[in-house]
Formats: structure tokens, C-alpha cells, sequence
């Protein structure tokens, strides 16, 4: 079931009116990093901007082609009125579920469920 939004989600985000080449992403965002307790995840923002089967509103889902900045997913997924899933919950379904439509499409991709340590590196001590 997961899979099957996760493909409509994906297919909608190509009709999308926007358009990413008029959107760049700021040089301090080509890779970001996630702090999580089991381990930080870093992002690479740019690399996963410029794969064949994205666009900005694969994971910007909010942005309108009025826009001229592109919120940051903390934003909205922040909040803790119920209405939208926070940061955890949405990435991990965003970033796993596109991993596992990418692997089921027969093409390699990142860390896909029950992976955890894949992503979240935990940080070397300097004791």
C-alpha cells in the first residue's frame, strides 16, 4: 500500500508545473547533515537533486511555482500539531520508500528498511 502512494506521489511530482532548472540549491546545502540518536545521517542534497527521477517537488511537495525559496522539509515536518508526520516519520518514508521503488524498478540505490546503521553513522569519539 505504502509503495503504491509512494509511486502516485512519485508520478505526480513529474506532471508538476515546476520546473527545477529554475531552482538551484544554495552551495551550504549541496550536502546536509541530520543529527539523529542512534547515529547523523548526512544528505547529498545536490547528488540526489540531479538523479534522472527527481525533481525538486519529489521531496519538496509543498512548493508552489509562485515560490521563489524552497522551505526546508523542518518547516512543516517540525510541528507537532498531528496534522502533518514530523521530520523522522517523513524522511524515513520519503528516503526509504523512494530506495525501495528504485530497487523494485531493478536499479541500485541506497539504504533501504531495517538498514539503519547504512545512514546513520554515529560520530568517533575524540576522548
Amino acid at each position: 500500500m505504502f509503495l503504491k502512494a509512494f509511486v502516485i506521489t512519485l508520478l505526480l511530482s513529474f506532471i508538476s508545473n515546476v520546473t527545477a532548472q529554475e531552482l538551484t540549491i544554495p552551495q551550504d546545502k549541496e550536502v546536509i547533515e541530520f543529527e539523529g540518536r542512534i547515529g547523523n545521517v548526512t544528505f547529498a542534497h545536490k547528488k540526489h537533486a540531479e538523479l534522472s527521477i527527481t525533481q525538486c517537488t519529489t521531496c519538496h511537495h509543498k512548493h508552489l511555482p509562485t515560490d521563489t525559496v524552497i522551505k526546508p522539509c523542518h518547516d512543516c515536518h517540525l510541528h507537532k500539531s498531528g496534522k502533518v508526520p514530523k521530520t523522522k516519520k517523513a524522511f524515513h518514508a520519503r528516503c526509504i520508500g523512494c530506495h525501495e521503488y528504485t530497487v523494485a524498478g531493478g536499479q541500485p540505490a541506497g539504504p533501504i528498511k531495517k538498514r539503519c546503521r547504512l545512514c546513520h553513522i554515529k560520530q568517533e569519539s575524540s576522548e
